[in-house]
C-alpha cells in the first residue's frame, strides 16, 4: 500500500525566510539521496500567535519505508531543522 509522510512543525513567523531557505537545502539534500523522492513544503494560512505551521509532505513510486522515513527524520535534525517535528503516516483510503 502506497504511505504519505506528512511532517509539521512551528517556526516563528519573523524568520519565514531563513527557515525557507534552510528547509529548501534539506530537501535538495534529500533528493540527491533519494532521487524518487516526491516532496511539498506546505504552510498553514497566517496567524496571529506569532507562528507558522510548516508541513513537509513526502511520496515515494516504493513507498515511505520505515527506514525512509528515519532517514528523512536523521537528515533534519543533521542539519538543524525544528527538533519537534511531528510525522505521520497515512494511506488512501479505499
Amino acid at each position: 500500500m502506497n504511505k504519505t509522510l506528512f511532517v509539521y512543525y512551528k517556526i516563528e513567523t519573523a524568520q519565514h525566510a531563513s527557515w525557507v531557505q534552510r528547509v529548501r537545502d534539506f530537501q535538495l539534500q534529500l533528493l540527491e539521496r533519494h532521487p524518487l523522492l516526491e516532496i511539498e513544503l506546505m504552510q498553514r494560512p497566517a496567524s496571529t500567535d506569532g507562528l507558522e505551521t510548516w508541513m513537509e509532505i513526502y511520496r515515494h513510486p516504493d513507498g515511505i519505508s520505515e527506514l525512509l522515513t528515519q532517514a528523512i527524520q536523521s537528515l533534519a535534525l543533521e542539519m538543524g531543522l525544528p527538533s519537534k517535528r511531528a510525522s505521520e503516516v497515512f494511506v488512501p483510503l479505499i
